[in-house]
């Protein structure tokens, strides 16, 4: 465990304009920008406690439409130097992060969970997260956790911060709006009260700019990917119930290695989709230009399926890996459709427009594959036999070269009129059932 010295304390207790990470950093904030923020951070990095509710929106925006919207919700309690809790939950998943001050333990499930190997303190927490928690939490996270200092991500690492000015929140709330841009890309607009003892109201996180910036993938015009949190409570004030800090497994829970050792075991327990080594339901996939392909004009082909959004970060970056490996079997009966989810059509033709992926792209507005592919957790890619059999299913995305090989391996199996040997497992299983 990291501990916490004592020139650490005293300087996490400075006003937030007199830490040394804004003097080691090249931008310099304005006196109109840290007057502004002063009171806020200030709060923030003198505080003992903290507890605090936050909505997260990841927004999918076309031309001024929002077009996809994934919410989540986190609760947070913290007290400095090193203890906190943080539960995020969302449709697909509910997991929790505990420090008590010595040991860190992730909850995956109320059966499941694993301690880190360091506990790490607020700060670290911050700008170092452990595990994930959605697609940007460093901002958030920043805003809520105690002792921390703010200006560390809010004025590090800058291109420009402006203070747009007061204005009324929702209409009714006296509040003060500040603007910032990374120089990573990343755009923020930050609106907190207007009071003496400010709290934040809204955090909007453009990640548009970064996407353009990064080369990741060609953003069509009119496509804005941003991710807003709404502070429904906070405060940095009062006391904090230590128990909330600690983790008390149930007496049937499991602890795992790692995330890594849990994934594992899970996937070679109970397999790592629920259709694998099953036959795959029909279906009909509709094609940007309106073609229909049904799962019997496919019979007797390997078919490559890759469950995809155009907010899903991971998603874009298997997309070209994935091709790639698929493009070495052309010639073997092999095919690849990138199947997007629940998103509008139009915003889907335009933004895949705008790749140089050179795949076939179905679209499914209402969102009906989630439920017949078990789709909930994306990006997902099922491979499925010339037999019609779901012979090898991959969630997430665990690297370039890991997945690529993967493919190669699996494909070359297949093509040959082979099995893979986890489709073979979850198949001995069910006979022995």
């Amino acid at each position: 465990m990291r501990g916490v010295s004592a020139e650490e304390k005293t300087e996490a207790r400075q006003p937030a304009s007199q830490k040394k990470s804004i003097k080691k950093n090249t931008f310099q904030p304005s006196p109109q920008v840290t007057q502004t923020l002063l009171p806020l951070f200030t709060a923030i990095a003198d505080a003992d406690v903290s507890r605090a509710k936050v909505e997260l929106s990841v927004e999918t925006v076309m031309h001024g439409e929002i077009v996809s919207n994934e919410k989540s919700t986190f609760q947070i309690a913290s007290k400095f130097p090193n203890q906190y809790t943080i539960y995020h939950k969302s449709d697909e998943e509910r997991k929790r992060l505990y420090a008590d001050g010595k040991i860190s333990t992730v909850a995956l499930t109320p059966q499941a969970y694993y301690h880190l190997p360091e506990s790490l303190n607020n700060q670290t927490l911050v700008t170092r997260t452990p595990l994930s928690l959605g697609p940007y939490p460093e901002p958030m996270l920043a805003l809520t956790v105690a002792g921390i200092d703010p200006s560390v991500t809010f004025l590090g690492g800058m291109n420009s911060v402006t203070v747009r000015g007061k204005t009324k929140f929702r209409g009714r709330t006296d509040s003060i709006h500040v603007q910032g841009e990374q120089d990573d890309g990343v755009r923020w607009d930050l609106w907190f009260t207007d009071e003496e003892n400010p709290r934040p109201l809204r955090l909007l996180v453009n990640l548009t700019p970064m996407l353009i910036a990064t080369g990741q993938v060609r953003v069509p015009q009119g496509y804005e990917l941003s991710l807003r949190y709404d502070f429904v409570s906070w405060r940095v004030t009062g006391e904090v119930d230590e128990r909330l800090f600690q983790f008390s497994p149930p007496r049937d829970a499991t602890q795992y290695a790692s995330l890594e050792d849990y994934r594992e075991k899970i996937a070679s327990e109970i397999g790592s989709h629920p259709l694998l080594g099953k036959p795959v339901p029909e279906f009909t996939l509709t094609l940007l230009d309106g073609t229909e392909v049904t799962s019997k004009d496919l019979r007797g082909k390997v078919v490559v399926l890759d469950f995809w959004a155009t907010w899903c970060t991971p998603c874009l970056q298997a997309m070209p890996v994935i091709k790639s490996a698929v493009e070495e079997f052309e010639d073997k009966d092999v095919v690849f459709y990138a199947v997007n989810v629940a998103e509008n059509s139009a915003l889907v033709k335009g933004f895949a427009g705008e790749q140089d992926w050179g795949v076939d792209v179905a679209v499914d507005p209402e969102g009906t594959m989630i439920d017949v592919f078990s789709a909930k957790k994306i990006p997902l890619t099922l491979v499925v036999a010339g037999s019609g059999i779901v012979e090898a299913a991959h969630v997430g995305y665990p690297g370039k070269d890991a997945l690529r090989k993967q493919f190669r391996d699996e494909l070359d199996v297949l093509t040959k009129g082979g099995r893979i040997a986890t489709s073979e497992t979850s198949a001995s299983k069910k006979s022995k059932e």
